[in-house]
């Protein structure tokens, strides 16, 4: 398969965003870079059951637009896979963010990755579980949302592969710290081609719940380069990053060098308000004990002590699955099922935000 020119694409606005993708694909000819009779994926961002306008999940038009798209340039071998964030479903995600309907209308099969089997691929010595049904696709189109995380402070093209691989792995992943095995994947499990979703997505929050308005959908063939980009659109650098520049490391893709400018197919009509990430990571930082968390965990106490400006001390992750540790924090509350060995702990993988609450407000 023949890639596009190296480089990033944007078509700015907010509404239509069916016809917007459309727009976007036509100017860059994806069409005429694809194989014939290719086996296409399209990986949305699902990492929760909820509607795109909270700013945490893949617009359904975006997507529909890219099917409408292909279909019409005779690609009719098209799949949807994706797997939701440890403790949620990806069928509830499927349905309720939209995609099963797709799914019917324009008979595109969809794939739950956190019900499929999985095999091991090495990059050097670092081993890898990857869903089985990645292997089989020609063409990988990753459909990410441009957003911050609660951890990484930012997630997008390359992060967004880790709905490719089963939720014993994602668990892995945290454990090793989240930078090097995403770097590591994006060098085993190689995406074709971006169209970001930069519509309203949350500049703090994986989950969402804190939408900005940011009007845009990005097209590109490199993660490196558009996650370089992207970033810096959340005042944010990419070394504060570090599983991009380490992916730049590992030859995945080139870091953005604003000199190479962007190809605007029209401009922004509203600026929109700033995406600016929420001071709520940097205030509670002092509270938290965090080794090992799991995104989903971490992000439901985010959200608790945003909601309740609670004080107390928090562990939180596998790491404290150990008893000797636990022994030494007696004073701090456990979040979630690892850390079952603190004498006070709050159930749950993950504990919900409400539950949290809950215990906190007793």
């Amino acid at each position: 398969m023949d890639h596009i020119q190296q480089g990033i694409t944007v078509i700015h606005g907010s509404q239509e965003l069916q016809r917007m993708t459309i727009e976007l694909l036509e100017a860059v000819e994806l069409a005429k870079r694809i194989r014939k009779n290719s086996w296409i994926c399209l990986k949305p961002n699902l990492v929760v059951a909820q509607p795109a306008e909270e700013g945490a999940t893949t617009h359904p038009e975006i997507v529909e637009g890219t099917i409408k798209y292909l279909q019409t340039h005779g690609f009719n071998s098209i799949t949807i896979a994706e797997g939701s964030w440890v403790g949620d479903s990806t069928e509830r995600a499927f349905k309720r963010c939209g995609y099963t309907a797709l799914s019917d209308r324009y008979h595109v099969p969809l794939i739950d990755t956190q019900k499929i089997g999985y095999d091991s691929i090495y990059s050097e010595d670092f081993s890898l579980d990857v869903c089985d049904c990645m292997k089989d696709f020609d063409v990988l189109i990753n459909m990410p949302v441009l957003k911050g995380h609660c951890q990484t402070r930012y997630t997008g093209a390359l992060k967004n592969l880790k709905g490719c691989i089963p939720d014993c792995e994602k668990r892995r992943f945290h454990s090793e710290g989240l930078h090097e095995p995403i770097a590591r994947l994006n060098t085993v499990l190689r995406q074709d081609f971006i169209i970001m979703d930069g519509i309203c997505g949350d500049p703090t929050f994986e989950e969402g719940g804190s939408p900005s308005d940011m009007n845009r959908i990005l097209f590109c063939s490199d993660p490196v380069l558009i996650d370089s980009y992207a970033v810096s659109l959340l005042g944010v650098k990419p070394e504060e990053v570090p599983y991009i520049t380490r992916s730049a490391e590992l030859g995945v893709g080139k870091l953005y060098d604003p000199a190479d400018g962007l190809r605007e197919i029209n401009k922004e009509e509203t600026p929109g308000k700033s995406f600016v990430q929420d001071p709520i990571l940097k205030e509670v930082a002092s509270q938290i004990d965090q080794r090992d968390a799991c995104s989903s965990c971490f992000a439901n106490l985010i959200e608790a002590l945003r909601q309740t400006q609670c004080k107390e001390q928090f562990v939180i992750g596998r790491a404290f699955r150990d008893k000797a540790l636990c022994k030494d924090i007696e004073d701090r509350i456990g979040i979630g099922n690892c850390t079952f060995n603190c004498r006070k702990h709050i159930k749950g993988c993950p504990p919900s935000v409400e539950e949290i609450i809950t215990y906190l407000s007793s």
